[in-house]
């Protein structure tokens, strides 16, 4: 029913921006139409010293996603989502990423419920009009009310409300992140033939991997590490266990949420011997903690401002009295 009316409302010459007076509306069609519109187009992405250019082919058809990536700048890549599966060709050479930055990716799934659990760590504000990529935009801002997550400016296209330009805003307004249509086009239809790779999988590193749905468990009694303590707002929101690259041991991965940013925690056992991570480090939006407590290793990765990474580092909890011996030991790198 709400998507026939708002068909009726564009038929009527009216756009989607103006039917969402409330910027948390617009917020929540945004998310939506990033996950339910056809669109394809060029997008630019900047952040810290990389710039990169990519073609992006995004189709919604009977309840199924389907979404090709390809870099058009540096070396040849692709990924193609479809549903829960991923699949990246890269150069041989490469280490092994599944990451490329999209308007959906940048942000989670937001129902008008979760934009209403966030507005107690965010404040949404518009921002007015725009012209992106020779559309009409809607922007607006989504600020935080404290100092452990960062904000966005996000602007979309008023007639569709796909976004098309995407701030990571840190402190003091820096833009960390940013993703921009320069060119994008909402086609009824995209045919199959759009979304099949160009790059030859012989040729090419092939790796396909399948994204669980999140499944609720219980963090104090199935969660090996514990957290003393964690920034406002802030849960596990998914848990997963993982091969080390070396294949002789494991990696507990848990994903933290305040429903907007995400961070992982990384712990394993380290060999006595091996060199590990430790302090801070920080590249552009991206901070990393580490830390050794006895032989288990943590690391602590997300887009989230430094003392935000440094508080969830510094209270993980391995479970007592666990150590690795060390012929079981290894690396705690996960694999891909």
């Amino acid at each position: 029913m709400r998507h026939r009316v708002a068909l009726g409302l564009l038929a009527a010459g009216w756009s989607l921006a103006a039917t969402a007076a409330d910027p948390a509306d617009w917020l929540a069609q945004m998310s939506e139409a990033a996950r339910a519109a056809n669109y394809q187009g060029v997008i630019v992405y900047q952040t810290h010293d990389r710039l990169e250019t990519m073609r992006v082919v995004h189709r919604y058809r009977k309840g199924q996603e389907v979404e090709r990536v390809q870099t058009l700048t540096g070396a040849p890549r692709e990924i193609i989502r479809t549903g829960n599966e991923v699949v990246c060709l890269l150069p041989k050479d490469r280490k092994v990423t599944l990451e490329l930055p999209t308007p959906k990716a940048l942000f989670p799934g937001l129902t008008p419920e979760r934009v209403a659990q966030i507005s107690r760590y965010y404040e949404f504000r518009d921002v007015g009009e725009a012209r992106i990529a020779g559309r009409k935009c809607r922007g607006i801002t989504i600020a935080p009310r404290d100092q452990y997550r960062y904000g966005y400016e996000i602007w979309a296209d008023a007639d569709t409300a796909v976004p098309v330009k995407v701030n990571l805003i840190g402190r003091g307004n820096a833009v960390m992140e940013q993703l921009m249509f320069t060119e994008i086009e909402f086609p009824k239809s995209i045919p199959d033939s759009a979304l099949q790779p160009e790059l030859d999988p012989a040729k090419f590193q092939k790796v396909t991997r399948f994204v669980p749905e999140p499944k609720p468990f219980n963090v104090d009694t199935e969660a090996d590490a514990q957290f003393a303590n964690l920034p406002p707002g802030y849960h596990v929101a998914m848990r997963d266990v993982r091969p080390t690259l070396d294949g002789q041991g494991v990696v507990e991965h848990m994903l933290l949420s305040d429903g907007l940013s995400a961070i992982s925690v990384f712990t394993a056992h380290r060999r006595p011997t091996a060199q590990a991570f430790q302090g801070f480090s920080q590249i552009g939006a991206l901070s990393a903690y580490g830390r050794v407590v006895g032989s288990i290793h943590i690391t602590v990765v997300g887009e989230a401002p430094s003392d935000t990474v440094r508080l969830i580092g510094e209270n993980v909890q391995p479970p007592p009295g666990v150590t690795a011996p060390a012929s079981d030991a290894s690396d705690p790198t996960p694999s891909p």
